[in-house]
Parts: C-alpha cells; sequence; structure tokens
C-alpha cells in the first residue's frame, strides 16, 4: 500500500513504519486496502462493516514491503461509567505480524496523536477508552503491557470484558 503524502509518518518499530491516516491521509485506495486487510485476515467480514471503519482508522503499521501489519481505529462516544467523552479504541495486527511491542507502539501513537491533536478541546473526547475483547490479554503478562500504555482498569462491561481508560489530563 502505497501512503499517500498527506499522512504522517509517526515512527518506525521492529521494521514497521507506523503513520497516521486519520483525516487527509485516509485516500480511496487506502480505504480498499484496509478493507482487503480486514477481510483477508478475517477481523471484519462485512464489506460495508470494513468501508465504515475505514473512516475511524488512526494508525497503520506496515511491514518492509508496504502491506498493511496492523490498523488502530476509534470513534467518539460517551463512558456509561462517568458519562464523559473518550474516543474508544480499537486494534487489529495480523498473526504474523504480531510481535512483541507492535500493538502498544500502535496504542502510544494512536494516544499521543489525539492527545495532541483534539486534548483540551471544549466538548472533546478527554482521552481514550478500550475494552478489552481478546481474553488471550487478560494474563500477567498482557494485563502488566496494558498498565505500562498508561491504562486503568475501570471494570467489566455487561458482557464480562474488562474495560480500560486513559486521560489526555492524566499524561
Amino acid at each position: 500500500m502505497r501512503l499517500t503524502d498527506s499522512a504522517r509518518r509517526l515512527r518506525t518499530f521492529r521494521g514497521y513504519d507506523i503513520a497516521w491516516l486519520f483525516g487527509a491521509g485516509n485516500s480511496a485506495e487506502t480505504r480498499a486496502a484496509l478493507v482487503r486487510f480486514w477481510a483477508d485476515h478475517g477481523a471484519i467480514d462485512d464489506p460495508f462493516a470494513a468501508w465504515r471503519r475505514t473512516f475511524e482508522v488512526g494508525a497503520v503499521a506496515l511491514d518492509g514491503q508496504g502491506d498493511i501489519a496492523g490498523v488502530s481505529s476509534f470513534y467518539p462516544d460517551i463512558l456509561p461509567a462517568d458519562g464523559r467523552p473518550y474516543w474508544f479504541y480499537r486494534t487489529f495486527v495480523r498473526p504474523d505480524s504480531r510481535v512483541v511491542g507492535l500493538a502498544p507502539q500502535l496504542f502510544d501513537c494512536t494516544f499521543a496523536t489525539l492527545a495532541v491533536d483534539y486534548g483540551g478541546e471544549p466538548g472533546a473526547p478527554e482521552g481514550v477508552v478500550t475494552i478489552m475483547e481478546n481474553p488471550k490479554l487478560d494474563t500477567p503478562a498482557g494485563l502488566r503491557v496494558i498498565r505500562q500504555s498508561g491504562l486503568t482498569l475501570l471494570g467489566t462491561d455487561v458482557h464480562g470484558r474488562s474495560v480500560w481508560r486513559r486521560r489526555f489530563a492524566d499524561t
């Protein structure tokens, strides 16, 4: 996948380039590549749901060949626990690119960019919330990585998934 000139390169981690696509960096060509990426790896099978989610993509990790290896996405919503607005964060890294540290790098890049671009803006989300859908992360090692990203456990949702939050003001 070729990034548009408007995509911001954020960093390189273990041979993966991480770039910011939210907004101007998200072209029709990029959206088509994202839809194929999710379909090819069984992450989002419904083509319309995948297309809709392309508008929520924040950061993308590209491997050495320029192929999508991982994606962060987010959407604004209200956290029922406190009635405040947050960015609700999701990530997906393709199985052969699940190197230690890549998913946290996507989170850190996304959090930092959202904090700079929107933190403190009146009415804007106050931080990031993530709901852990992968039970493999509820292990001592997984929880350690989650906490190292600055996330704080709030509890569980109605489905028993752990809910984590990091506020921009706490950084």
